[in-house]
């Protein structure tokens, strides 16, 4: 019986070390994911045909930016994580944290480059939150 319970004991923490693994990797692509669109559009700001007359250039700021905070978000997972014995949990923790910072109230803080980073950021929770969910329904 003890045996039993040890192989038990043995097979659930391989397990969970094994969803664990599997949740660090969709952390990895996650970033990954958000730093490409940042330098994909970083890289077509160096374009030698890209003049003020052709293109909005907010627009490449906006997704820069929002790459940078979404970066950001999957990288504090996966820092969480590292620390964590329970990806699980610490997962959760961390969608739910990018949800409440999402509901945030967008406000006009008087100042436009200030307001308008505040909605990229709120933005960066909301679409983190998304794809956090969507990444642990699939590895789970």
């Amino acid at each position: 019986m003890s045996s039993t319970r040890t192989s038990d004991a043995t097979r659930a923490e391989r397990d969970r070390r094994m969803h664990a693994g599997r949740l660090a990797t969709a952390a990895h692509a996650g970033r990954s994911n958000a730093q490409r669109r940042g330098t994909t559009s970083l890289e077509r700001l160096r374009e030698p045909e890209l003049t003020a007359e052709n293109v909005r250039m907010d627009g490449f700021f906006e997704t820069i930016t929002r790459a940078q905070y979404e970066t950001g978000l999957w990288q504090d997972l996966l820092d969480a994580l590292q620390s964590s014995r329970d990806a699980v949990a610490t997962w959760h923790e961390q969608m739910a944290k990018a949800e409440l910072a999402a509901e945030r109230p967008g406000g006009g803080m008087g100042n436009p480059v200030a307001d308008a980073r505040r909605h990229l950021w709120l933005d960066a929770n909301r679409d983190f939150a998304r794809a956090a969910a969507d990444s642990f329904r699939r590895v789970s």
